[in-house]
């Protein structure tokens, strides 16, 4: 089976519940979102469709994809275990900058840390039980991350941005939450279908769009997963450029070349869904510095109401 056999006429559109909406244009629109990575890198074909661009496939500019088409399917499939090692240390810094603040409020017969005044004293209510967040009302949590970032973005932009969504990851978990994260890419034909600051000319063009599961909620945190599925280039410089290229339904949309990106509105999630920082404004307004680019994901996520990140 090949991408371009499924059908993209919004069938195959399992987050379509999740994700900011597409306004409604008109045009055709051709949507296509997998349950992982892997499963979509399993259905590209070995070479580019027939009158469409195949640099995707092509073995040069590493600097741009990161590696070989090959490497990435395998990526894909296995995990990006150098990346895990690689984010690894990041991570830890976080961890210990940003350690996680777990409030201790609720006293009982039985809890996690003891009150040696109160047990001495006789109170049989001497245990203190730990409380973050009132995590009842909504146990999953969705993060959204666009794949989407100009030729100029560092590799090390990829990376840091996977290892605050891995600390965040931790944190909401640490607060009773199950998180999944879906990545993937939002395109127009139209510059102005990509999107303004008013919302005038929205509208515009062809749309499609190719998202995947990168973590779903009741697994654990696999860090050589999220490293790839967010942290590498290739898998939207190889994998999601060749995916879009391969299926017909997309041309219109990617036109000669790969469209232009359209932005994910964070103000237009739906409830439990909150959006990462898109990878060009890291680039271009926050340091290198892991801490403060995780400080600047808990800001952003914390301005659209996500809960469990005190």
């Amino acid at each position: 089976m090949s991408i371009a056999t499924l059908p993209a006429d919004g069938t195959r559109a399992a987050f379509a519940d999740i994700l900011p909406p597409i306004p409604d244009n008109g045009t055709p629109t051709a949507r296509l979102h997998f349950d992982s990575l892997s499963d979509l890198a399993a259905l590209i074909p070995d070479s580019p469709r027939k009158g469409r661009p195949g640099e995707a496939w092509s073995s040069k500019d590493r600097d741009f994809y990161g590696v070989t088409m090959a490497q990435a399917r395998t990526l894909a499939r296995d995990g990006w275990q150098e990346g895990a090692e690689r984010v690894q240390p990041l991570l830890d810094r976080v961890k210990t900058a940003r350690p996680t603040r777990k409030a201790l409020t609720r006293w009982d017969v039985a809890g996690a840390v003891p009150s040696i005044p109160r047990y001495l004293a006789g109170n049989p209510l001497h245990m203190r039980t730990r409380q973050t967040s009132q995590t009842n009302q909504q146990p999953i949590i969705t993060l959204i991350s666009s794949t989407s970032a100009p030729w100029w973005t560092e590799t090390g932009t990829f990376e840091r941005l996977a290892c605050a969504a891995a600390a965040i990851v931790d944190r909401l978990e640490d607060a009773g939450f199950r998180v999944e994260i879906i990545a993937g890419r939002r395109e127009s034909s139209d510059p102005s279908g990509a999107g303004s600051a008013s919302g005038e000319n929205n509208a515009l063009g062809h749309r499609c769009e190719m998202f995947f599961r990168v973590k779903a909620a009741q697994d654990g945190l696999d860090l050589a997963r999220v490293a790839f599925g967010i942290g590498h280039p290739s898998v939207h410089r190889r994998l999601l450029f060749a995916a879009g290229n391969s299926h017909p339904a997309f041309d219109d949309s990617l036109g000669g070349n790969q469209g232009y990106a359209v932005g994910l509105p964070p103000l237009e999630r739906p409830p439990g869904a909150y959006v990462l920082p898109a990878l060009a404004h890291l680039e271009k307004q926050v340091t290198h510095d892991p801490v403060a680019v995780f400080d600047h994901v808990i800001d952003t996520l914390k301005a659209q109401g996500c809960p469990g990140l005190e």
